[in-house]
């Protein structure tokens, strides 16, 4: 069974985190010990946060990171990091549910809220590939996804426009930034080298 173990700051805890794993251990620095079924919850601004997500990464553990405010960049460091989640620290039980079921089974969590960044930093760069748009690599349904989502259109909502259920919706969202993020990534680290 797996072990969700939330690395926070003092005082900082959210109740969500008990009722959706009961039994889930809360630290305010490193764990002394983890296992190979520990799952880690990461804040963004505990000391040395990214160093951590790396370092449990880096033990294929599944790593998690919270934050109080969605930010690209922090989106961005999370995953060059490793981490395979990115999410508000104070989410419903049934938001960090979903994100623990979705990297699970081996997707990526990205709130919905970044995606139009996302797809926004893919389009207005300036920096292009010879051989294909990046958007090219997503199929005709998941470019309906995008176009929807970002828009600002909630899972359930871009579920009900397209008449398939929300699960399918965050397999296409996976799906999408699976095969977008290396790009962003690299778009992202050529731009901030542009503007030095």
């Amino acid at each position: 069974m797996r072990q969700s173990i939330f690395i926070t700051q003092p005082e900082f805890e959210s109740k969500h985190w008990h009722t959706a794993f009961p039994g889930c251990l809360i630290f305010t620095k490193e764990p002394h010990r983890v296992t190979a079924s520990s799952i880690i919850w990461v804040l963004v601004g505990i000391p040395n946060w990214l160093e951590l997500v790396k370092k449990y990464s880096q033990q294929r553990l599944l790593v998690i990171v919270m934050t109080n405010e969605l930010e690209i960049n922090q989106l961005r460091s999370a995953l060059e990091a490793g981490a395979r989640g990115y999410v508000e620290a104070l989410a419903t039980k049934i938001i960090i549910e979903q994100v623990l079921e979705t990297i699970c089974t081996g997707g990526i969590w990205l709130p919905g809220q970044l995606l139009s960044n996302l797809v926004g930093a893919l389009s207005n760069t300036p920096f292009k590939y010879a051989s294909t748009c990046e958007l090219d690599l997503l199929t005709k349904r998941e470019r309906q996804v995008v176009d929807i989502v970002v828009t600002g259109a909630t899972n359930k909502q871009a579920a009900e426009s397209l008449n398939i259920t929300e699960r399918t919706i965050k397999e296409h969202m996976s799906s999408i930034f699976n095969k977008l993020k290396f790009i962003l990534r690299y778009r992202l680290f050529i731009g901030n080298n542009h503007t030095k």
